[in-house]
């Protein structure tokens, strides 16, 4: 299977693009300077644009002229999921849409690319592996922009602008922190007008993507995202809808019931998959075409989703996600004002102390201390990035010591003091939701995954007009309740969304109480059999050879299959070092593909 997207080419537009990257079958010439790609272009007589993927408010001739008229800040009012380049004499623009949903990009100061295996075909370029960005992936199961897992390469982030120009490189962002801020709070509406306001921007973000379409499909889980999703879609559209939901084998709180009533009071066409952790085969493809080693807990749902909607027989002309939303409205609301609050009564010490404590063996077990520490360390470092991987003590243990864990550099930029709960809310809205978790995560793995499978798949409640909307409002109006209540779990997450859709939707999508929409990573570790095979693929990886103490790995997976056949006290110890497992599987499975060039579809094809 091949995903139609793709890209490659010079800078130095004087070079013998076309003999430098290798040529597939389904790319066709298209820009000078490009050395193959299927965008949509727009030329002049000087300037050029080639747009991969879709904007939904303008076109390729309009993004061009409205460029040369009003600089970048054109690029702040398209909405949709692509990458565009512009040449112009001397000069070459690339920008990735605000949220990096469109086209990645992995460029230096010679090259550009959509995928980072593209580089392995130039005979200039020797794929090394970069360790402060393997390090961040052991940590955090990705790693953040600018870094990429091979040295010498960097990656564009969403939002951001390149520019070549007199043979150097630039690169800014379009959505600064200092802009976002200023934002925050400046339109206070009434409740009812606030939630009018917020459904006409989400309708209108629907009616925009689906266009003249003949066919649409939409994700399906049991909540108010997809289910705002499909409610409002039958609103405005009386065409053929399909949905597709995915669920885990054996799982008591499967959401597929809830999934298949929208679906029935929505009248779609509905296709269920139920994965059952032999998914796990499918990683050398997800791997090769990810680029960088990535692990999230929704990455294999994102891939069966993808693969349901291909493979069904029927193909919809475009697929709607409700990824995201949580995130543009603010996570971790309790355990922000948890952080607050000790730190306004200076009790941040000793919970700084406890941290420590929680390097101790007896804190790696399944028991109480485990549960109090993970809950601690979240409400302690709740300004960076989630970490279910290995933490810095952890890392220690594990690499070798000539490697050395390095701090998450891209979080030096978030501030260490804040003048109210609702700046430090609006602080972790930008860095922690929206620039990490949004864009190099939830929305990443997801259009990449749509990518490979060559779907359209759009997300309405990441709309421009949304985006602009929401950073106006006052946190009250995305997280309602005191500082206080919200503490102790009683305030109301998402307000708005749920005010907007809760008498639309059915009372068993409003009354139900969030389960937290986790994948059960231990399903992929469950057979004995296939746990044994990828124990010793990681033990006997050239990647475990170079990096890790070889005891020390071979602890974590023996310590593993002594608790796998056992249901243990706490789900997010089993989690935790699943999600650990899974990181050091996919990291060996990039090692295969990236430095030892190896080709596989399968799983059991490396072993």
């Amino acid at each position: 299977m091949k995903a139609k997207t793709k890209f490659a080419g010079y800078f130095n537009t004087q070079n013998n693009i076309s003999e430098s990257f290798n040529r597939e079958s389904d790319f066709s010439r298209s820009l000078d300077f490009m050395a193959y790609g299927d965008g949509d272009i727009f030329k002049t007589e000087a300037d050029q644009i080639v747009v991969f993927g879709n904007i939904y408010n303008s076109t390729p001739e309009k993004v061009l002229n409205d460029f040369k008229k009003d600089g970048s800040s054109t690029f702040k009012k398209l909405d949709g999921e692509y990458t565009l380049i512009i040449k112009r004499p001397g000069e070459i623009i690339i920008y990735r849409d605000r949220h990096g949903a469109g086209p990645q990009v992995y460029f230096n100061d010679r090259f550009f690319t959509s995928h980072l295996i593209h580089l392995l075909n130039l005979k200039e370029f020797t794929p090394k592996p970069c360790l402060e960005a393997i390090t961040s992936f052991l940590s955090l199961g990705y790693i953040p922009a600018p870094l990429c897992s091979l040295e010498g390469v960097n990656k564009l982030p969403g939002g951001f602008i390149l520019t070549w120009k007199n043979s150097s490189i630039t690169t800014h962002d379009l959505y600064p922190f200092e802009d976002f801020l200023a934002s925050t709070g400046k339109q206070n509406l009434p409740q009812q007008e606030a939630t009018s306001k917020y459904e006409e921007l989400h309708k209108s973000s629907i009616s925009e993507r689906i266009g003249n379409k003949k066919s649409v499909g939409l994700l399906l889980s049991g909540g108010y995202d997809s289910g705002g999703n499909i409610s409002s879609l039958r609103d405005l559209y009386d065409g053929d809808v399909y949905s597709f939901s995915i669920g885990f084998k054996d799982n008591p709180w499967t959401e597929l019931p809830l999934a298949k009533l929208l679906a029935n009071k929505y009248r779609s066409t509905h296709f269920e998959y139920e994965i059952d952790g032999s998914e796990v085969k499918f990683l050398p493809e997800i791997v090769r075409h990810l680029g960088d080693p990535f692990q999230e807990g929704g990455l294999m749902v994102n891939h069966s989703a993808m693969r349901l909607a291909a493979e069904n027989g029927i193909k919809p002309d475009i697929i709607l996600g409700g990824d995201g939303n949580d995130q543009h409205f603010g996570t971790a609301s309790k355990e922000l004002a948890l952080h607050w609050l000790l730190r306004k009564t200076g009790l941040q010490p000793f919970q700084t102390a406890y941290d420590k404590l929680g390097n101790l063996p007896l804190f790696q077990k399944d028991n109480i201390w485990f549960r109090t520490e993970f809950h601690n360390r979240k409400i302690l470092n709740i300004m960076k990035s989630d970490n279910f991987g290995f933490n810095d003590n952890q890392l220690k243990s594990l690499l070798k010591e000539r490697l050395h864990p390095k701090s998450q550099a891209h979080l030096n930029s978030v501030p260490k003091t804040y003048h109210s709960f609702e700046e430090m809310y609006a602080a972790h809205n930008y860095y922690v939701d929206i620039k990490q978790t949004v864009n190099e995560v939830i929305l990443f793995k997801a259009s990449r995954m749509a990518e490979l499978f060559d779907n359209q798949l759009s997300f309405p409640y990441m709309s421009t007009m949304l985006y602009d909307y929401l950073k106006l409002l006052p946190r009250d109006l995305k997280c309602k309740g005191s500082i206080q209540d919200i503490a102790k779990g009683k305030g109301i997450s998402k307000f708005l969304h749920k005010n907007y859709l809760k008498s639309k939707l059915p009372t068993e999508i409003t009354a139900r109480k969030k389960q937290g929409g986790f994948a059960p990573l231990p399903i992929f570790f469950k057979d004995n059999d296939q746990r044994r095979k990828i124990n010793q693929f990681i033990l006997n990886s050239p990647a475990t050879n170079e990096l890790f103490r070889d005891n020390y790995v071979a602890d974590i997976l023996q310590d593993y299959d002594a608790m796998a056949s056992h249901s243990g006290y706490w789900f997010w110890n089993k989690q935790v070092k699943a999600f650990q497992i899974f990181n050091l599987l996919v990291l060996t499975v990039w090692w295969e593909v990236f430095i030892n060039r190896k080709v596989a579809s399968s799983l059991d094809e490396l072993f």
